[in-house]
């Protein structure tokens, strides 16, 4: 078996492999969802524990809280079914208060993201006069976004709840790689 920082490695590598898997083709593979699910449950119920050390119920506990907090995500379609698959594989693989604050950072994270992108003209009237001059490269930016409203694409929430695991583990004093 691994130690707890050993695991903590290999989570980052595979909740990373997650995030680019979600920035870059905006899915989730079940592959990676699901087979962490596997190793996840067969670890708690061989060894008893989580990989990174945790009480089996912390991690049971921590899956239903997963689906409890993007259940109702995923039915209002704000959430893909990657996401809500996502998040209980790192319940499984972690402790209920590693994956609550991996879900809260997250969820601030993609508000923040979310609300950033939405309309860049509102943004670029926000800002002193003197920083709107023509032809500049914040006004070319501003003056690059869509004007009509396009087919909705989701955030990649996945990634977001990577960079919530990532600094949960770091706040936890567990090594993040």
């Amino acid at each position: 078996m691994l130690t707890p920082s050993a695991a903590a490695g290999v989570l980052t590598v595979w909740a990373c492999a997650v995030a680019w898997m979600d920035l870059r083709h905006r899915r989730i593979p079940n592959v990676l969802s699901l087979g962490a699910w596997v190793v996840g449950v067969l670890h708690l119920l061989i060894v008893g524990h989580s990989p990174l050390g945790a009480s089996a119920s912390s991690s049971w506990l921590a899956a239903g809280l997963a689906l409890l907090v993007t259940l109702p995500g995923y039915l209002l379609r704000q959430l893909g079914a990657g996401d809500v698959k996502f998040l209980v594989a790192l319940g499984l693989l972690t402790s209920w208060p590693l994956t609550l604050n991996s879900f809260a950072i997250g969820a601030l994270l993609g508000a923040a993201v979310g609300l950033a992108g939405r309309n860049r003209l509102m943004l670029l009237s926000s800002l002193p006069a003197a920083w709107q001059t023509p032809g500049s490269r914040l006004a070319r930016w501003a003056a690059s976004a869509p004007q009509t409203p396009q087919k909705k694409r989701h955030l990649p929430f996945g990634a977001c709840l990577t960079a919530g695991l990532l600094l949960g583990l770091w706040l936890t004093g567990l090594p993040a790689p």
